[in-house]
């Protein structure tokens, strides 16, 4: 699960208030355009891989609550409202679509309920809603100051109760990870020497004043920091949209830096992202440039920058005899 060369995109706003509603909700945003895409991007690209690929959605923002609830956004998980969109990630799901949650972000709160004081009554609660849903991971996204050791007690627990399999990311700002501004609060080069092998990837935030893709030398100074991080779990989360945060970078430069980034870790690269942020309804899909009625054009731009990947696997494995590489094993929306 931790080798890649990963689109991805963070799903937090199901309903658009901008638009004219189109459920008794409201406008619904759905994710279900996404499938086409990775059904083109196989067909076109990675028809001889395809059962080595891995795509997911990450479905956010949950939060735990001191009243002993956990909310998805402002709602609890089970209501009607996202009836519907529980259904369609169950539809993404069935064609091989990994759903993963993240957990915290820019609210607070979250991290404190899992200190060793109260993990045994609020963490119970939590491992019953990924159940309960079917989740098959958690993207960690810790933006308040927390001990290094609530974080391993967490990914060690997760594991421990869903497997092997379960998919572990964290979304560090990109100075974190070479020691510099950090929001967590604890070391990440530490994490990774602790519990590196337990962590698919990380989805580094290039903007709001931590970092930015253009150019793309921050990205590579992390990997040649020497914390050992391999580029193909190293992430980029770009905005979508320059409305909705600071350091926005345009699609065009996006994809520049991700065709260099490309060229300079073959199918190692770990991949891009897109989010929008700070404000807790207005990141990732739903307004993604460069067209927010279509913000699935997004992901596929970024797609259609790597195809080159394909043809780099065929020289590579041509010069080295293999008939599959390992860093190629995954890839992910």
């Amino acid at each position: 699960m931790s080798e890649g060369h990963r689109v991805a995109v963070y799903y937090q706003t199901q309903y658009d208030s901008s638009m004219a509603s189109n459920s008794p909700f409201g406008h619904y945003v759905s994710p279900l355009p996404l499938l086409t895409l990775i059904t083109q991007y196989v067909q076109t690209i990675c028809t001889d891989i395809q059962p080595n690929l891995h795509y997911s959605i990450f479905l956010a923002a949950f939060h735990i609550n001191s009243d002993k609830s956990v909310h998805l956004n402002d709602n609890l998980p089970e209501d009607p409202k996202f009836t519907q969109m529980w259904q369609d990630l169950g539809q993404m799901q069935a064609q091989g679509v990994k759903v993963i949650g993240m957990l915290g972000g820019a609210a607070p709160g979250t991290y404190n309920l899992l200190t060793p004081a109260n993990f045994d009554t609020y963490y119970p609660i939590l491992a019953n809603y990924i159940s309960e849903f079917h989740l098959d991971g958690m993207d960690l996204d810790v933006e308040q100051s927390t001990s290094l050791s609530v974080i391993t007690n967490l990914i060690t627990r997760l594991k421990a109760d869903f497997g092997d399999n379960f998919i572990i990311t964290l979304a560090p700002v990109a100075t974190a990870l070479t020691e510099g501004a950090n929001l967590s609060g604890f070391d990440y080069i530490q994490l990774e020497q602790q519990m590196g092998s337990k962590i698919a990837w990380y989805n580094a935030q290039f903007y709001s004043g931590f970092g930015t893709l253009f150019p793309d030398s921050q990205y590579i100074d992390i990997v040649n920091f020497g914390s050992g991080l391999n580029p193909n779990r190293l992430v980029a989360s770009v905005l979508t949209n320059p409305a909705n945060g600071g350091g926005y970078i345009s699609p065009d430069e996006v994809v520049s830096s991700v065709k260099d980034l490309s060229a300079r870790y073959g199918f190692n690269f770990g991949g891009i992202n897109g989010r929008c942020y700070p404000d807790s309804r207005r990141w990732e899909y739903f307004n993604s440039n460069p067209n927010r009625t279509e913000p699935w054009v997004w992901a596929q731009t970024m797609s259609n920058a790597m195809n080159g990947l394909k043809l780099a696997k065929q020289e590579f494995e041509a010069k080295s005899g293999s008939k599959r590489s390992r860093g190629w094993a995954q890839s992910s929306l």
